[in-house]
């Protein structure tokens, strides 16, 4: 019987993580094209397709449930901290930095798991 909500495979979780740590580099790509607009038809398919993706992350990241998940997957991948400076960010929490890695697991899990239903 087909699933009526399947999870991410650990392959989809992988490239969810991917696609996160690749986030910062295509949004600035879509900032140069809102920038100088493309003048031929392939810059104009390259600035479609970043705008998907950059657009497919935000929408896959905001709809994470749980607000510390969220908080750490936005500070590290959607605002391009590195995984030191979001465990000094969230020190705070009195957690190590093996339960902020817990939770960009957790991130990336529901990145995929949405990614699923986003075309």
């Amino acid at each position: 019987m087909e699933e009526l909500f399947p999870e991410a495979t650990e392959t989809e979780i992988k490239i969810a993580k991917s696609h996160l740590k690749q986030y910062q580099e295509k949004k600035q790509k879509v900032l140069l094209f809102e920038r100088t607009p493309p003048k031929t038809e392939k810059q104009k398919k390259l600035q479609t397709d970043l705008i998907k993706f950059t657009t497919q992350i935000e929408i896959a990241v905001d709809q994470i449930l749980q607000k510390d998940v969220k908080a750490v997957i936005e500070y590290m991948f959607i605002k391009g901290n590195s995984r030191a400076a979001t465990i000094l960010r969230f020190k705070g929490w009195n957690c190590c930095d093996k339960t902020i890695d817990r939770k960009v697991i957790e991130g990336a899990t529901s990145v995929a798991n949405t990614l699923l239903y986003l075309d």
